[in-house]
């Protein structure tokens, strides 16, 4: 039987709004149920029993502590997070403040839940580049956020200094070192790896590593290995992997990914560059490689990237390009 989360605001407004953008999430594993009536949702809980229920601190009552004793998440209007009038006898009350971005208070929702369907292999895309291209991350991103609204898609940053800290901001202190470090030494994914995952302007991603070392050091097979059991756990069909130089052997990385994208530039010693890329796939027998990638040219109007880009008008415009490279 599918898990149910009920919300219960007497804002009809917001709790339509609240439902409409937790639906859009692709392959929860729960179903989502809307009261806006006390009556109903007692009526309801009088036979159904919801694996969380999700009420705003003034619909919050002890009736509703007598009716359901199971996980209550409780949206309050406080940002310090402390309400005074709920009851502290049932345990698994967790306080969110209401008033974020509905990606924030989905997490709390998975927590509760348990997160998502699991999913069989997803598929890995990678994004890279011989020649520094300051856009290959922009463009990674975008593809991410756009593969998002029709299938869940991870993103993936692999390089030593992404600069990205800005643009995808932390939940915690860990990042991908630290839940690649858990895996290794766990050999499966935990609970605590699933809380590095974070969510930013429609892009789920894992926080980038912190010391370079962390990606130079790990085979390529290793890092796929476990993005690839990450994604299945977590119910990922799709997982865009930005990849820098800094991988080792990274085309053993690159020969995983059912797709490669490969962003260039045409001033000539870029040129120069991608010819000697080229030359070496060829040379050491691996010209299968160098036909499986698919090189883009960047418009100029996609611009640079900076704190705001993935909101502003270059962003735009590069979620414009991406989408017609997906058309192709």
């Amino acid at each position: 039987m599918e898990q149910v989360c009920v919300i219960y605001d007497n804002d009809e407004q917001y709790g339509r709004r609240l439902m409409s953008s937790i639906s859009k999430r692709k392959n929860l594993s729960f179903g989502i149920q809307l009261f806006t009536e006390e009556k109903e949702l007692y009526s309801y809980l009088d036979k159904n029993e919801p694996e969380v229920v999700v009420v705003s601190e003034q619909d919050y009552s002890n009736e509703l502590e007598k009716k359901y004793n199971g996980k209550v998440l409780v949206l309050t209007e406080s940002e310090a997070g402390s309400v005074d009038e709920i009851s502290s006898t049932l345990h698994e009350t967790v306080l969110v403040y209401k008033f974020q971005p509905v990606d924030n208070i989905l997490r709390e929702i998975i927590h509760c839940t348990g997160g998502f369907k699991e999913c069989g292999e997803a598929e890995l895309i990678g994004v890279f580049s011989p020649v520094y291209e300051p856009l290959r991350s922009g463009f990674a991103l975008c593809l991410a956020r756009t593969l998002s609204e029709s299938c869940r898609t991870l993103y993936v940053n692999l390089e030593e200094f992404s600069g990205l800290e800005e643009l995808l901001p932390q939940n915690e202190e860990e990042t991908f070192s630290d839940a690649l470090y858990d895996y290794r030494k766990h050999g499966k994914i935990t609970e605590q790896i699933k809380k590095v995952i974070c969510t930013h302007n429609g892009v789920d991603y894992i926080p980038p590593i912190q010391y370079a070392q962390d990606i130079s050091c790990i085979e390529a097979e290793e890092t796929a290995d476990f993005i690839s059991a990450l994604a299945k756990v977590c119910g990922y069909q799709k997982v865009v992997a930005d990849i820098s130089s800094a991988v080792r052997e990274q085309w053993k990385m690159i020969l995983k990914c059912t797709n490669i994208y490969m962003p260039v530039k045409e001033d000539y010693l870029s040129l120069r560059k991608l010819e000697g890329f080229e030359k070496y796939l060829l040379m050491s027998g691996m010209e299968h490689i160098w036909n499986h990638i698919k090189k883009v040219n960047i418009p100029q109007k996609c611009g640079s990237i900076h704190k705001d880009y993935m909101n502003c008008r270059e962003g735009e415009m590069m979620n414009g390009f991406v989408r017609s490279i997906l058309a192709e």
